[in-house]
């Protein structure tokens, strides 16, 4: 996510893997306060916003393995927008784009995008808006951005992740919400977990603090939680040359609306690309270990600008209650490190101009069942064929108990780097292609359902197609030769995105997906459409393996010289793996969503012909055509005509 006001330009820089890392001392800042966002939420009227996202079809299939299964959208709905968050709270909300996040309970389903937490209901009601700079009580001049969401299920409490910024005052600070009940719409524990500060006095010249934390990510385990933190240093140009930062915090303590007493830990300059990979359980507990994951360059010196390692760390342990000895406890970082290819990444394209992708490749992870799986942006070069340049590399790991102890609260003793490890199954790099033309995936999100299904949603964009969402996954096990299903695009926005003047056209980054606790085979995905030139979000509730459930056909005649054009609505369609036979001829596909197909019918004979739509996972029937003789004088059977949702 990128500020309007600070924008933040990255330049790549390597990552350093022999950096000693140390512990730095506990943040001290003032007694967490207690906001009742009851008292600042509103109530919107905005009815149930179901939609049917018709998208161009293409020439051609996606490019993917001929898996039995696909991922289906069972529900798609409008989340917020820029528009609307600007029209509820003003000119605060312009942040660059949403990054947009879901978490849901039982009773609850909650979206955070931009500065604005929406609460919906399962029919897509927005119930509730919240202005999260309100909610951690900033200033006029302080912005807030890169919001983070987890529920969690043992303590039956949201957790909520931030930063804020003033760059006219050089400051930034990080940040941590906490529900005081199951209830979003409550009372939150606000407090300061970490602050950059400006202090020009201590410089014999001018020198003001010229640092802002860029990306914040959070996991709540069983008895802590960690907040990653990574930094750009904005002197000429914001350069990720900052190090890698992480805060361990007591998870009690902060239950209990006090400040917590916390372990910071830092590896040294240039690593970054620090990602808290949040734990996915739904309705019963998980272990106290947490995970980590960044990405690096083996070697004492600068010479290669692609990451060739990937740093797993564990975090055991606590700090001390007492904070006043804090580094009396017993927190533990362990690291693996594992080789890693990686070919660099190019820009996605759009209609008129690139997007920016994440900053920093590695977007998403995930640890459920004792794997951790990580989605990265990636260059295709290396794969097949070698002039794709966008695309998903996904990693999972299980090799998680031969780590090395790194770190304590104390302090470093002797570290040294892991030596690499091969281990891990490095998964194909997954592209799209479509029409003939390169679509670009990147910024993917993930999410394991209770089954050990892996969901992927990731933004789509092309030359030819404006930016969007597509959806897949791997049926349980995922491992390195597992088949993919189909990518299936999902929602593509009416325009590109260049909303922001002077801007990169930076797109969201940092998704969030989670199993939907009250249905285990489904999970909620958020994505982003352009509309307008500005965001907007989508969120779609996804399951696997779903047949296809056709419902009405309109209208139900045409010419036997076929070209007649018909709609067929229902549900669990799979968009670019569609296909709907008249008879036994296929119609031409011009635009589908997962709730609706628009088909020409073929040429036929005079007669009834049954028309089916047939998907990876099955056939419905869509009732009967009928063929009619031009010229014929008859009477046609009624017809409401095309209809558009």
């Amino acid at each position: 996510m990128r500020l309007s006001r600070l924008t933040l330009v990255v330049l790549s820089v390597a990552l350093v893997g022999q950096s000693v890392p140390v512990a730095a001392a506990p943040v001290r800042s003032s007694a967490p306060r207690i906001v009742d966002v009851r008292a600042i939420a509103k109530h919107p009227t905005r009815a149930p916003a179901v939609k049917k996202w018709l998208s161009p079809t293409r020439a051609a299939t996606s490019i993917s393995s001929s898996a039995p299964k696909a991922v289906e959208a069972a529900t798609i709905f409008e989340g917020l927008s820029l528009a609307q968050n600007e029209q509820l709270y003003g000119p605060d909300q312009s942040v660059e784009p949403a990054d947009a996040q879901v978490a849901a309970s039982s009773s609850w389903l909650v979206e955070v995008a931009g500065n604005t937490m929406g609460v919906f209901g399962s029919d897509g009601s927005l119930q509730w808006t919240v202005d999260l700079q309100r909610l951690f009580q900033q200033p006029a001049g302080n912005f807030f951005y890169a919001a983070s969401l987890q529920y969690d299920y043992v303590s039956g409490r949201w957790f909520l992740g931030g930063i804020a910024s003033n760059t006219g005052a050089h400051l930034s600070w990080l940040l941590m919400a906490v529900s005081r009940s199951g209830n979003p719409i409550g009372q939150w524990s606000v407090t300061t977990t970490d602050t950059i500060g400006n202090n020009p006095s201590q410089c014999r010249t001018p020198c003001p603090n010229n640092d802002y934390f860029m990306r914040e990510s959070i996991a709540v385990t069983g008895d802590k939680v960690v907040q990653a933190e990574q930094r750009v240093d904005c002197a000429s140009g914001c350069n990720l040359n900052r190090p890698g930062m992480f805060l361990v915090m007591r998870k009690d303590q902060l239950l209990a609306g006090v400040q917590p007493t916390t372990d910071r830990f830092q590896l040294g300059p240039n690593q970054f690309d620090f990602l808290a990979i949040p734990p996915q359980c739904v309705g019963g507990a998980y272990g106290n270990i947490a995970f980590l994951a960044w990405l690096k360059v083996g070697g004492s010196s600068i010479t290669n600008l692609t990451p060739d390692r990937l740093g797993l760390l564990q975090i055991t342990g606590l700090p001390n209650a007492s904070r006043i000895s804090a580094f009396n406890g017993s927190t533990t970082v362990w690291e693996t490190d594992f080789n890693l290819s990686l070919s660099g990444y190019s820009a996605p394209t759009q209609p008129g101009g690139n997007l920016s992708p994440a900053p920093s490749p590695l977007t998403s992870g995930v640890f459920r069942d004792d794997q951790v799986v990580l989605a990265i942006n990636d260059n295709c070069s290396a794969g097949s064929p070698p002039q794709w340049s966008a695309c998903i590399h996904l990693v999972k790991e299980t090799d998680l108990a031969s780590a090395t102890p790194i770190l304590n609260d104390r302090g470093s003793t002797g570290y040294t780097v892991p030596a690499p490890k091969n281990s891990f199954q490095d998964m194909p790099r997954y592209w799209f292609r479509d029409g003939g033309l390169v679509d670009g995936l990147f910024d993917a999100s993930l999410a394991i359902d209770p089954y050990g299904n892996l969901f992927v949603s990731a933004a789509v964009s092309s030359p030819t197609r404006n930016p969007g969402m597509v959806v897949f996954g791997i049926r349980a096990p995922i491992d390195s030769v597992s088949w993919f299903t189909p990518v299936s695009p999902i929602v593509e926005g009416p325009s590109s995105y260049n909303c922001f003047t002077g801007g990169n056209n930076a797109w969201g980054a940092y998704m969030r997906a989670v199993p939907d606790p009250n249905n285990w085979t489904h999970v909620w995905m958020a994505g982003e459409v352009a509309v307008d030139s500005c965001w907007a979000t989508a969120i779609v509730s996804a399951t696997m393996g779903v047949g296809p459930q056709a419902a009405t056909m309109s209208p139900a005649f045409g010419s036997t010289k076929g070209g007649r054009m018909v709609q067929i609505d229902g549900s669990f369609f799979v968009p670019d793996a569609d296909q709907v036979f008249f008879g036994s001829n296929p119609g031409t596909i011009v635009a589908e969503s997962p709730t609706a197909i628009i088909v020409t019918a073929p040429a036929g004979v005079a007669g009834s012909v049954a028309v089916t739509v047939q998907t990876p996972d099955g056939t419905a029937s869509a009732g009967t055509f009928t063929y009619l003789t031009p010229g014929t004088v008859t009477t046609p059977p009624s017809s409401t005509g095309l209809h558009w949702r």
